[in-house]
């Protein structure tokens, strides 16, 4: 994220507007916001945000002006999350609180433990420390998860607390 705060470092409104460009996906061209390839109203992400409409333009100036930024911004996608639809899906849903976000392996060391009990991940998904107060590794996978993975993930150092639904 730090690249993208520098330039907005004058302008808080508008490095709001970017995170949440950012954390939902939607991408910056040729001076509009996009979901994927659908044109989005400047004017409902500036509702959503309780900004100005002014600002929100202000913002894709100043993405479109760089071009570090405008290269991070034109390749965002939107991507469903399946957490909140799992129970539907017959999958399961593994949240993890990690007790270092920033230290390295995590994801590796609980999708081993998922891999050698035969689980399949469908998804897993992040909630950056950058956008959430309490960052969370969520995982997604193809059936309920068995009672033994809950028992091996909390053994991970790593963790500070897990629950499976």
């Amino acid at each position: 994220m730090w690249k993208i705060k520098k330039h907005f470092e004058k302008y808080s409104t508008q490095e709001e507007i970017a995170k949440f460009l950012l954390e939902t996906g939607l991408n910056v061209k040729d001076g509009r916001i996009y979901c994927n390839d659908v044109l989005m109203s400047p004017s409902r992400i500036a509702r959503t945000l309780d900004v100005d409409r002014k600002t929100v333009d202000a913002a894709i100036e100043t993405i479109e002006e760089s071009e570090e930024l405008s290269k991070i911004y034109r390749n965002l996608e939107a991507t469903a999350f399946f957490g909140n639809v799992a129970p539907e899906l017959d999958a399961g849903v593994i949240e993890i609180a990690p007790s270092s976000p920033e230290e390295p392996g995590l994801i590796s060391s609980v999708t081993t433990i998922l891999a050698d009990l035969d689980v399949v991940v469908r998804q897993c998904i992040t909630r950056e420390i950058e956008f959430h107060e309490d960052p969370t590794l969520i995982i997604i996978t193809d059936s309920p998860v068995p009672g033994e993975a809950l028992k091996k993930i909390r053994e991970i150092e790593e963790v500070e607390s897990v629950k499976i639904s």
